[in-house]
């Protein structure tokens, strides 16, 4: 008896450990980069060494950025057999929780068979990454800002230009294209007359993501921090759309600037990677002078404003986007107030909507 338990003991140690050195493994996406909560197909590349097949093996590690269970179990998925002498490719559908960098940390195969008495290791070679960017809300307007430094929203202006709508005509002048010729009003005069058209004027917004810990609640999928970020994703890319020069940060010492295709793409990637940290300096935001032809808003939670509101004044230019948390207030100087405990796009996408329509209203 002792002996036969020794002996499938040691068949449990052993097996595992000749198994995992006939194979050699290899991962990689099917695309560079996907949005929280998209299908990625994983591809993995197994050869067996071995005439004999294989199996139990299992890929460990790089596919949760947290525990997903009070058992801590990492494992991405489970092989049933590999034959021997042999490579085969695997595929799975990956669909990511939480932006960031994947594999996110160590991806191993291992194997366990027969009895899962001991598990052998082995690295698996990264031939691709995948960047997954934060989720974004649609939205469908900007809101027009009013007073001295905005008067319209959009990268066009009333003043004289070859875009837009037509604001006035006059003499043709040397230069001119002869699409803006007024026909009518040229048969008129006995001359070449033109239509004056609107200007571009290219407006700049700063979002500003407060990522210090101290104003975050928790650190999971869905909470403050990630919806913060999330949030102000969607305010870049919105604005973005519409023409804005976008600048993101984590400060108030100014960000990375956000204008074309590349750049945006080079802009979600650097809030794939943003990482929590330690802000300081909310309250010169109180203090620093209007950025002509600049709008800032700041992402950040009602224990940042919690902070803030003995303060008496703010910019003309400042607005706050807050995440309502359970302990304190958004106070009066919230432009958004969004409940963080409870469906957060949704709460975006409306009141984002009647802020513009409201404001459109009024302008």
């Amino acid at each position: 008896m002792f002996t036969a338990l020794l002996a499938v003991i040691l068949l449990g140690v052993v097996w595992p450990w000749i198994a995992i050195r006939g194979v050699s493994c290899s991962l990689c996406f099917n695309r560079r980069r996907a949005t929280e909560g998209d299908d990625v197909q994983v591809t993995l590349s197994v050869k067996n060494s071995f005439p004999w097949p294989i199996w139990g093996l299992a890929v460990e590690g790089g596919f949760f950025l947290e525990d997903i269970s009070t058992s801590n179990d990492s494992t991405a998925v489970a092989l049933a057999r590999v034959p021997g002498w042999t490579k085969s490719d695997f595929k799975w559908e990956f669909e990511p929780h939480r932006r960031g960098l994947y594999p996110s940390g160590v991806c191993q195969i291992t194997n366990a068979f027969p009895f899962g008495i001991w598990k052998t290791r082995k690295i698996i070679q990264i031939t691709s990454e995948l960047i997954v960017w934060p989720l974004t809300v649609k939205l469908k307007s900007i809101p027009p800002v009013k007073g001295i430094d905005f008067t319209a929203t959009g990268i066009l202006m009333n003043q004289a230009g070859m875009e837009g709508d037509v604001l006035a005509v006059r003499p043709y002048r040397r230069g001119d294209t002869l699409k803006h010729v007024h026909w009518a009003q040229t048969a008129r005069h006995s001359r070449l007359i033109v239509c004056e058209r609107q200007t571009a004027a290219q407006r700049k917004v700063e979002i500003v993501i407060d990522t210090d810990l101290r104003v975050h609640q928790t650190l999971s999928d869905h909470g403050s921090l990630e919806w913060a970020i999330r949030v102000g994703a969607s305010l870049v890319r919105e604005f973005h759309e519409h023409g804005w020069s976008v600048i993101h940060s984590t400060d108030l010492n100014g960000g990375d600037s956000s204008q074309g295709a590349f750049c945006i793409q080079s802009a979600f990637d650097r809030l794939a990677m943003l990482q929590p940290g330690t802000v300081e300096g909310f309250k010169d935001l109180y203090s620093e002078g209007s950025t002509p032809n600049k709008m800032k808003i700041v992402v950040t939670t009602s224990d940042r404003m919690d902070e803030l509101k003995q303060l008496e004044s703010i910019e003309s230019n400042l607005r706050f986007v807050v995440l309502q948390t359970e302990e304190h207030h958004a106070g009066e100087n919230s432009w958004l107030t969004i409940d963080c405990t409870h469906d957060v796009p949704s709460q975006l996408q409306t009141q984002w909507e009647r802020l513009c329509h409201e404001s459109w209203s009024a302008a």
